[in-house]
């Protein structure tokens, strides 16, 4: 006869071979969320710097040179001075005159009387273009200042110049030189106005005709 079985042991449950999903932490999540936003805003700023030229902020490229348009001084003269001049013989008769001769004077760069005008260099900014025209008197001061161009790409610009512009040509006669307050509003049209304007008083320094710092 044939011994009875053993009794089953205790049976074990099939493992679930089914791949656990990974939690994500959510810092994680947080850490991929501010990267994909750096990297949007990084794309954003380098667009908006290729699209301005890359100058300062609320500035503009140079697009021209400033020059002295009317009224460029002449060369100085220079008196020779008597000693240099070729001697003349005097009778033996007479008694030789003694000269006297003047020191040598150089003529100032000033205009004689004149006035002298100077365009400022041009500055292009997102909005448009920012020229200055500068008259000096004779005495090297600034005289006038008139705008040649400002930024009119739309409505709002021409309306801001509008008001911006008279202000600046206003306070550049009375401050004499490119040290101008920023107009509230028309931040690119005075700063390009200042760089303008300071190009022109440059190039004036330049030829002799100011000695506007």
């Amino acid at each position: 006869m044939s011994p009875p079985p053993f009794p089953p042991g205790p049976t074990t449950p099939p493992q679930d071979k089914r791949p656990r999903p990974r939690r994500r932490h959510a810092a994680s999540g947080a850490r991929a969320t501010a990267l994909g936003l750096s990297l949007a805003s990084t794309g954003a700023l380098a667009t908006l710097f290729a699209f301005t030229g890359g100058g300062a902020s609320g500035t503009g490229n140079q697009v021209a040179a400033a020059s002295v348009v009317v009224g460029t001084p002449s060369a100085s003269t220079v008196t020779t001075p008597a000693s240099s001049q070729p001697a003349t013989t005097a009778p033996a008769t007479t008694t030789p005159t003694v000269a006297t001769s003047a020191p040598a004077t150089t003529a100032a760069p000033a205009n004689t009387g004149a006035t002298t005008v100077v365009d400022g260099a041009v500055f292009q900014n997102k909005w448009g273009d920012v020229q200055v025209e500068v008259t000096f008197a004779a005495d090297g001061t600034i005289a006038e200042v008139t705008t040649l161009k400002t930024p009119y790409v739309d409505n709002k610009s021409v309306r801001i110049n509008q008001r911006a512009v008279p202000r600046l040509n206003s306070e550049a006669l009375t401050v004499q030189n490119a040290d101008v307050d920023t107009v509230s509003g028309a931040t690119y049209t005075s700063n390009d106005y200042r760089r303008s304007l300071q190009s022109a008083i440059d190039a004036a320094n330049a030829a002799g005709i100011t000695t506007i710092g």
